[in-house]
């Protein structure tokens, strides 16, 4: 780790029922309508500040991705769509590793953003859709492909047992590092795959998908469909952080993943995540690094998970 001052910190959640049939459903749809869409951090524009272009802090690396055992549609040949425009097959892969995140503010109040599975048990978004404004958020539920899913699918809804994030953003307000993990003890994974991380790539020729579920601006978007956005590398006045070119999403895409390619023909690795917006008015995330990978191996450990 390039800064022995910034640590890693977990919160293991109160909850403990993880199923689909919960007795108890916390996220009836009356709180789930009522949610507001978890406001996306704005940064204020910097005065004479030429964007950075990140750098990479060592060589490339990635985790695989996986397609889940279930069998599911696969999505329609053709361009992707851009600019921000509902998924047409969100339980294909990779979109059905994408899903709507509710939870609790710290301070009382529901809220939605957008995030994704990266491996069989672990969910990454946003570091505020974790720990915002000082405290930890709770009732976190991650309900994949939302809302084409019925209830009475095994793969509907998954809580989380476990959290965590960087100090550099639950401490200082980094936005190199606000992404956050979440851990599930269901694996939801195995059934419906996972995307894999890429870090220390090359920004240079490359292209992302933004997935999530924004509900600003209201029209197009309402918070209630899986939306897309193709775009290219722009310079954030955030240290630490790039835009996506042609992303028009704003506040409930918080979380959401940044799809692209590794050695393969279609994207399938998150490479960020929708983080907040920059000085310029863009949608902004940040640049993975290894940080990355150690927060996955280490909410991976189930000896910090106690």
């Amino acid at each position: 780790m390039s800064n022995p001052t910034n640590k890693i910190i977990g919160f293991k959640s109160p909850t403990t029922d993880h199923s689909a049939a919960s007795k108890e459903e916390f996220w009836t749809e009356e709180r789930r309508r009522s949610a507001k869409p978890i406001p996306m951090p704005a940064t204020p524009k910097q005065a004479d500040h030429v964007a950075e272009v990140p750098q990479p802090q060592g060589e490339p690396g990635h985790t695989p991705h996986g397609q889940g055992s279930v069998k599911e549609p696969k999505p329609p040949a053709g361009p992707r769509g851009t600019g921000g425009q509902a998924v047409p097959t969100p339980l294909a892969y990779p979109y059905r590793t994408c899903g709507r995140l509710f939870g609790t503010l710290p301070g009382g109040g529901g809220f939605s953003g957008s995030a994704s599975l990266i491996s069989p048990n672990v969910i990454l978004t946003a570091g505020h859709c974790v720990f915002y404004n000082g405290g930890w958020n709770g009732n976190l539920t991650f309900y994949p492909s939302y809302p084409v899913r019925p209830s009475t699918d095994p793969e509907y809804k998954f809580t989380s047992s476990y959290q965590a994030c960087w100090t550099a953003w639950n401490q200082h307000g980094n936005f190199a590092y606000d992404y956050g993990m979440i851990w599930v003890d269901s694996a939801p994974g195995n059934q419906i795959g996972w995307l894999g991380t890429l870090w220390n790539a090359s920004t240079a020729n490359r292209t992302w998908d933004a997935i999530g579920y924004p509900a600003v601006p209201n029209p197009p978007f309402n918070g209630n469909a899986m939306d897309q956005a193709a775009g290219q590398y722009g310079g954030s006045d955030v240290s630490g952080t790039f835009i996506l070119t042609n992303d028009n999403m704003s506040h409930g895409a918080s979380g959401g993943p940044w799809i692209t390619t590794w050695n393969e023909s279609s994207p399938t690795h998150a490479n960020s995540v929708s983080s907040n917006i920059d000085g310029n008015g863009a949608i902004s995330g940040p640049y993975f690094t290894q940080d990355l990978n150690n927060l996955f191996n280490w909410i991976s450990n189930p000896a910090n998970r106690k």
